[in-house]
């Protein structure tokens, strides 16, 4: 009896850690915004339809979305690993104490998410994709992203985009702008524009461009 008590307040215990930092590391974004609470994609089921993303009702006459294709091959091994506290883990809490545990010890080894920074000239204003991020972040929308295909967020001289790079996946606005966020955490504050590829199937990239530049695609399949 005394065992099974000491087991259950274990489990307890590890249950309030988790919650906090899943909080923590959910809310953490670079200072500027509150990231939101969001899982990560998922495989789609069924026949994907390209649509192009909401946007905010009262978003910025210039801040467009629409629908593309990444073209400019780039290979994995360029690629660093994102900080483990900028990762989204995306965990839904498990309902079976042995399930919380396990997950527990293999949080770290969850998610595979990269990065890369990249020179552009020219280079996109990053008050221009701040735009983009916030806009994104209030668009409150679910989306079906078909195999190779791109959503565009675009204002001004920045480009935003997040890709499906090998199988249709579902994904939310919420997700996207979490990445957003982190490429301008990583890269647009040292004055350069980035990408996060999302090894785990389904694989997906995001990031930012200049207005107009190609989308980058990583060989990740």
């Amino acid at each position: 009896m005394k065992l099974l008590f000491l087991l259950t307040l274990f489990i307890g215990f590890a249950l309030a850690l988790e919650s906090v930092g899943l909080e923590e590391r959910q809310g953490r974004g670079t200072g500027k915004r509150t990231r939101k609470r969001t899982h990560r994609p998922k495989k789609a089921d069924g026949a994907a339809t390209a649509r192009a993303p909401n946007r905010p009702r009262n978003a910025p006459a210039d801040f467009k979305t629409g629908t593309g294709r990444a073209s400019r091959k780039r290979s994995k091994s360029v690629l660093k690993k994102v900080p483990a506290d900028m990762i989204d883990p995306g965990m839904r809490r498990r309902q079976e104490s042995y399930e919380v545990l396990r997950h527990l010890r293999s949080r770290q080894s969850n998610a595979q998410d990269f990065f890369e920074c990249s020179n552009s000239n020219p280079q996109p204003a990053t008050a221009d994709c701040e735009v983009v991020i916030d806009q994104v972040m209030d668009s409150n929308d679910e989306l079906v992203v078909a195999a190779s295909s791109c959503l565009v967020f675009s204002y001004k001289t920045c480009q935003g985009f997040f890709c499906s790079l090998c199988t249709a996946l579902q994904t939310t606005t919420d997700f996207i702008g979490n990445q957003l966020d982190t490429v301008d955490a990583l890269c647009l504050g040292n004055g350069q524009v980035g990408t996060i590829v999302g090894q785990d199937p389904p694989q997906w990239d995001a990031g930012f461009t200049y207005q107009g530049d190609s989308l980058p695609t990583y060989d990740v399949c």
